[in-house]
């Protein structure tokens, strides 16, 4: 099969050959990949900033953000049919299982042993066929197939929400989302459907396409800060738009941090403490997640999830990871 690969030997990213996936237990699945998603993570992998190659071996196959159709299953698979369509979790759980791997939440994993599939010791979805067990996978309705492909960043937005809710001690009424990408987006939208005022802030100015997006779905944009929210989700990738809007934040307001990396800068420990105020770290999702994700997608404007998307070509995946970054919120390879 043809595949993506990171060489982290010669430190290139090229086209190579991988022999078609085996099933191994029963409970394996067999699926065609029709569609993966380029994001950040993905860019960040290009260039070497992050990940590792399966144990033993020098090369990773990228791609985390699939969209597949089954071909075959096991015998022991219960929920899924050949034709089914489906998207693959990310995170594998670590071995021997820590605590949390054990009761099912991978996703918080305590033992740092994990496995992400296109990101970390074990290889990804650009290439043609794939194998996950059926409990890696999650079943994608045929009215959501031309989004489907959204259900994985989305997943990650989802956790984060629920994180902020469980934690936030009053009645959040407001929300603010940091960062005018795929996942900031999403994140907005799940936030709209559920009944938050919210809003995004970023830096791009106020005519720029992806935040006509949002206006399609009555959803503010700012590029300069009004201020904060009872929620903030902070999807922007900087540090600096997190302290900002942390200074801001009302009594009991909850951030979670999604993406801005190691900083400096002054963090109001006394005003937090005074106001009840708390900071949460997400990462991943669990099935939990993927489930509302699923449920979400089919609530949101539909004119504004095909606006989300641009398609093109497999053989592009090259340009899409290492040159300049496109202007449609999710970049999408069909194979």
């Amino acid at each position: 099969m043809k595949a993506l690969a990171l060489d982290f030997g010669a430190r290139t990213l090229d086209w190579t050959e991988l022999d078609p996936p085996e099933f191994y237990a029963s409970r394996d699945v067999l699926y065609r990949v029709h569609e993966v998603g380029v994001c950040g993570t993905d860019r960040a992998l290009a260039s070497f900033q992050l990940g590792a190659p399966p144990d033993g071996e020098t090369r990773l196959v990228l791609g985390h953000e699939a969209l597949g159709q089954v071909i075959e299953t096991g015998s022991g698979v219960k929920a899924l049919n050949r034709g089914d369509w489906v998207v693959p979790t990310v995170r594998r759980a670590c071995r021997p299982p820590c605590s949390s791997c054990a009761r099912g939440r991978r996703d918080l994993c305590i033992s740092g042993k994990y496995t992400e599939r296109g990101i970390l010791r074990l290889h990804g979805y650009f290439t043609e066929r794939a194998v996950d067990a059926e409990e890696d996978l999650v079943r994608v309705p045929l009215k959501l197939v031309d989004f489907g492909v959204l259900i994985e960043p989305l997943s990650v937005a989802e956790k984060a929400i629920v994180r902020a809710l469980a934690v936030h001690e009053g009645e959040p009424r407001t929300a603010l989302v940091l960062g005018l990408g795929p996942i900031g987006m999403l994140a907005a939208m799940a936030l709209k459907v559920r009944g938050y005022a919210v809003r995004v802030h970023s830096l791009e100015p106020a005519d720029h396409p992806r935040a006509a997006i949002l206006r399609l779905q009555d959803i503010p944009y700012e590029p300069v800060s009004t201020g904060s929210a009872d929620i903030v989700i902070e999807a922007a990738g900087s540090t600096e738009a997190a302290l900002q809007a942390l200074q801001q934040m009302p009594p009991l307001g909850v951030m979670v941090v999604l993406g801005a990396p190691d900083g400096a800068g002054p963090v109001p420990f006394l005003r937090m403490i005074v106001n009840n105020q708390t900071i949460v770290g997400s990462v991943n999702a669990d099935g939990d997640a993927f489930r509302s994700a699923v449920e979400d997608l089919a609530r949101f404007d539909r004119r504004a999830l095909a606006l989300l998307i641009t398609r093109t070509r497999f053989s592009d995946l090259k340009r899409s990871l290492t040159g300049t970054p496109m202007v449609a919120p999710k970049v999408v390879h069909v194979l």
